[in-house]
C-alpha cells in the first residue's frame, strides 16, 4: 500500500493566503485566509468538479490557483501547468493529454475544451474545522513544463512525494531565519516552476502566507508589497528586480528577497539588498529537479547545495538524483565543486562559442552586458549563419538618455574584440514571458525582424 502525506500541514487557524482584493462570489474579504477556510473552499470546488482526466489550471489569482490545484488532487485529477497560457498552448495540451479541461478564473479560454470557472462554486466559504485529507505519495499531482528558453518545452512529472519533500527542503534553505509566519509576494506566475515551488507549495507545508496578487508593473509591485503584514518576503526574477530598483524612490523594509530564473549580477544583488534592507538569496534550479542550491549573491560566488540533493559527475557532466525525485536528471550547466557542498557554475555546453579562432562563453559575455549601468534589459546571442563567420548580436533596451555608443565602448573595454557584438540593436523592450524568461523562438523572430529593418 502506498505511503500518504497530508494535503496541507498548517494548523487550522494559520494564515495560508492574504487576499489583496475580496472574492465576493465566495464571501472572502481582503486579508488573511485561514487553513480551515482554505480547506472548506477546496472541498467546495472539488465537489463541483465533474471532469476527470487532466486539468489545465489557468487561474491568474494565486489563491484561486492553489484552491484549483488542491481540488483537482482531491478528485484524483492530474494538473497541467503550461509554460504559456495562450489558446494555442491549451489546444496543444488537449492533443497531447487525454480528457483535458480548463480550470480558470476568467481570461482567454480555448473554445475546444470544456472549462470550469472556479468562481461558479459560489457558496460562502465556511470557517468550520474539517479533516485534512491524505494524498498517496505516488499520485501524479501535476505535470510542469520547461520554459522553452532553449528549445521545445518538455514535460516533467511531479508526484505528491516529490512536491511535499522538496518543499520542506526548500523552506529549510530558502527561509532559514524566520520563526513567524512570513507573508510573501511573488511576481511570476504560479504555473511556472519557480512561482509554483515558492508561492503555491511553501504555504501548504511551511509557515508562509502567500499573497493572491500577481502585480506586473514596478509601482504596483511596490504598493502591493507595502500593504502586506510583516515580516514579508519578495520572490522575483532579475528582470523584475532591475525594473523595481530603477523605479524605487524610497527604500523598502523586507525580511528577505528570493530570486531565480536567470543570471543575477553581483551589482544588482547588492542594489536590491540596499534598497530592501534585507538579504537577497538567489536560488539555482531547473524545471526537471526544482530548486537545488542557494547563495547570497551580493557576497558569495559559490552556491550552497541543498541537503537531500546529490550530484554525481562523470566526463564533464553532472547528474542530479534525490530520493524524492522520480528519475535522475543530467544538468545542462557545467558545475565545478569547491568542496562537498559548494560549487560554481561555468556556463553551459550550448554557451560555448568559437569566433575567429577564439573560444568564449555566451554566459560570461551576457554577464558582462548585464553589468552596464545604462541597461534596462538585454541579451547577446550567437545567431545561426550559413556564412563562414558569424558575429555575436546584442538586442538591448537602454535607460532614458543612454546612447548605444556608450554601451559599445563599455563592451569593447571588457571583451575580446572577437566577442564584441556587431550589430547592437536597441529596442523598447525584449519579448520576455511573464516568468521573466526569454524564449529562443521569440528572440530569433525579433532578430529576424530587426535584420530586415537595417
Amino acid at each position: 500500500m502506498s505511503n500518504t502525506f497530508p494535503l496541507v500541514t498548517r494548523t487550522s487557524e494559520d494564515a495560508i493566503a492574504f487576499l489583496t482584493q475580496p472574492i465576493n462570489a465566495v464571501g472572502l474579504d481582503v486579508g488573511p485566509v485561514s487553513t480551515n477556510q482554505f480547506l472548506n473552499h477546496v472541498n467546495q470546488v472539488a465537489e463541483a468538479l465533474t471532469h476527470r482526466g487532466h486539468a489545465i489550471n489557468l487561474c491568474e489569482n494565486r489563491y484561486l490557483f492553489l484552491v484549483g490545484l488542491c481540488a483537482a488532487i482531491l478528485r484524483g485529477t492530474t494538473t497541467l501547468l503550461p509554460s504559456s497560457k495562450n489558446v494555442a498552448t491549451q489546444d496543444q495540451l488537449n492533443e497531447d493529454y487525454t480528457d483535458c479541461f480548463i480550470i480558470h478564473d476568467g481570461g482567454e479560454i480555448s473554445p475546444n475544451l470544456p472549462a470550469f470557472d472556479i468562481l461558479s462554486a459560489n457558496a460562502p466559504v465556511q470557517n468550520r474545522t474539517v479533516d485534512v485529507p491524505d494524498v498517496a505519495d505516488d499520485f501524479l499531482a501535476c505535470i510542469s513544463f520547461t520554459s522553452g528558453s532553449t528549445g521545445k518545452s518538455k514535460p516533467n512529472l511531479k508526484y505528491w512525494r516529490t512536491l511535499h519533500r522538496s518543499s520542506l527542503i526548500n523552506y529549510t534553505f530558502m527561509i532559514p531565519d524566520c520563526e513567524e509566519t512570513l507573508y510573501q509576494l511573488a511576481t511570476m506566475p504560479a504555473q511556472h516552476m519557480w512561482g509554483f515551488e515558492t508561492s503555491a507549495l511553501l504555504p501548504l507545508f511551511s509557515k508562509v502566507c502567500m499573497s493572491d496578487a500577481k502585480p506586473l508593473f514596478p509601482r504596483d509591485i511596490l504598493d502591493t508589497f507595502a500593504a502586506l503584514p510583516e515580516p514579508k518576503q519578495l520572490v522575483s526574477t532579475p528582470v523584475h528586480l532591475r525594473a523595481l530598483c530603477a523605479d524605487m524612490t524610497n527604500d523598502v523594509h523586507a525580511h528577505s528577497v528570493l530570486c531565480a530564473t536567470s543570471p543575477l549580477t553581483t551589482e544588482l544583488a547588492t542594489e536590491v539588498e540596499q534598497k530592501f534592507n534585507a538579504p537577497l538569496r538567489e536560488v539555482y534550479g531547473c524545471s526537471e529537479v526544482g530548486s537545488m542550491a542557494v547563495r547570497r549573491s551580493a557576497k558569495e560566488q559559490a552556491w550552497f547545495k541543498f541537503e537531500g540533493i546529490d550530484f554525481a559527475q562523470n566526463d564533464g557532466t553532472t547528474t542530479v538524483r534525490a530520493e524524492h525525485l522520480p528519475s535522475d536528471t543530467v544538468l545542462q550547466d557545467f558545475i565545478e565543486f569547491k568542496d562537498d557542498n559548494h560549487f560554481v557554475l561555468s556556463g553551459r555546453a550550448s554557451d560555448l562559442i568559437k569566433i575567429a579562432g577564439k573560444r568564449g562563453s555566451l554566459f560570461t559575455i551576457n554577464q558582462t552586458l548585464l553589468t552596464f549601468k545604462g541597461l534596462e534589459d538585454g541579451i547577446v546571442i550567437h545567431p545561426e549563419s550559413a556564412g563562414p563567420v558569424t558575429r555575436l548580436v546584442a538586442i538591448v533596451s537602454l535607460k532614458p538618455g543612454v546612447e548605444k555608443a556608450e554601451l559599445v565602448r563599455f563592451l569593447q573595454a571588457r571583451l575580446d574584440s572577437a566577442f564584441v557584438p556587431r550589430p547592437v540593436y536597441v529596442v523598447d523592450a525584449l519579448p520576455r514571458e511573464p516568468n521573466g524568461k526569454l524564449l529562443r523562438k521569440n528572440i530569433d523572430a525579433l532578430h529576424a525582424s530587426l535584420k530586415k529593418k537595417r
